[in-house]
């Protein structure tokens, strides 16, 4: 099968560097001089309603300088609105991509998404980010917003390549086609020498699966990869509601690990929204802290 971050119709993969490239590559990355870059891979999941989005484009729209950019992959098709309604100070520096290819279904004619395009869209896109990145962009941060769907996208294809119902079992050996399609996609961003944020459902919680022997290997493995795990909650009282951001996960503090902080506070009988994620962006990104600091000297 075709990897789906390499072009169709290149299976053969990348040709071997020369040893000298290889070095030159291996001393540029060891004696790198940018010491504060930060490249955090953060996994943020909740149930539907706790500003999973939110969340995600306040932390880097939090110290966002002018010349910076803030790319946003909307798998979920809900993140233009929230730009441009919440975000709209920032929208000229937020670049909202919805990778939404589609093809003729053949039973019927109808017009359905094409899950093997968008598989291919979404790791291409890392590429593109990188180019823009080697070409001299300023990119603080990547959000790639519907990590459960793209594992959907990934098991849709499975089915439909190996001819299989919705409702069929599947064998094990036939899992991984599924899971080679899922880490093509999700491996490029974490790559990606910046912030990103991957934004998922509770399907990605471990622990509150209903069965926690049969949570997906896949799954285990892409969270392991996060340095960062947050989990999202709403908690309702008194017509106030308050979103609250728990870490679970913080491989460069783990003195914050079990923190909770309340990032959004909304008056249900005013409407009135309060957003302080301010608390939980310096933990995640205390360099941001520092260069401000700097400004002011």
């Amino acid at each position: 099968m075709v990897g789906f971050n390499q072009p169709k119709g290149n299976a053969g993969g990348k040709t071997r560097q020369s040893k000298t490239s290889l070095k030159d590559q291996i001393k540029k990355e060891i004696f790198n001089i940018e010491k504060d870059k930060v490249n955090k891979k953060i996994l943020i999941s909740g149930k539907n309603d706790t500003a999973k989005s939110s969340l995600s484009l306040a932390l880097l729209t939090e110290n966002l300088k002018k010349d910076e950019s803030i790319v946003y992959i909307d798998v979920d098709h809900s993140g233009l609105e929230i730009v441009t309604d919440i975000f709209s100070e920032y929208s000229d520096q937020i670049f909202v991509y919805s990778p939404n290819p589609t093809r003729e279904r053949e039973k019927d004619s109808a017009t359905v998404r094409d899950e093997e395009e968008t598989i291919y869209m979404i790791g291409t896109i890392a590429s593109v980010i990188q180019d823009e990145l080697d070409a001299g962009r300023k990119i603080k941060g990547v959000i790639v917003d519907g990590i459960s769907f793209i594992l959907e996208y990934c098991e849709a294809f499975m089915r439909l390549e190996e001819n299989i119902g919705v409702a069929d079992g599947v064998s094990f050996n036939l899992w991984k086609i599924r899971n080679k399609a899922f880490r093509d996609s999700s491996s490029p961003f974490m790559l990606l020498p910046v912030p990103v944020i991957f934004v998922s459902h509770e399907d990605f919680i471990p622990e509150i699966c209903e069965d926690p022997d049969n949570f997906a290997n896949v799954k285990q493995r892409f969270i392991d990869e996060c340095s960062v795990r947050i989990l999202l909650d709403k908690i309702e009282k008194d017509n106030i509601d308050d979103y609250t951001a728990t870490i679970v996960k913080n491989r460069s503090d783990l003195t914050t690990e079990g923190k909770s902080f309340v990032f959004l506070t909304r008056n249900l009988k005013t409407q009135d929204i309060v957003s302080t994620p301010s608390e939980l962006s310096q933990i995640l990104f205390p360099n941001d802290k520092k260069e401000e600091e700097k400004g002011d000297k």
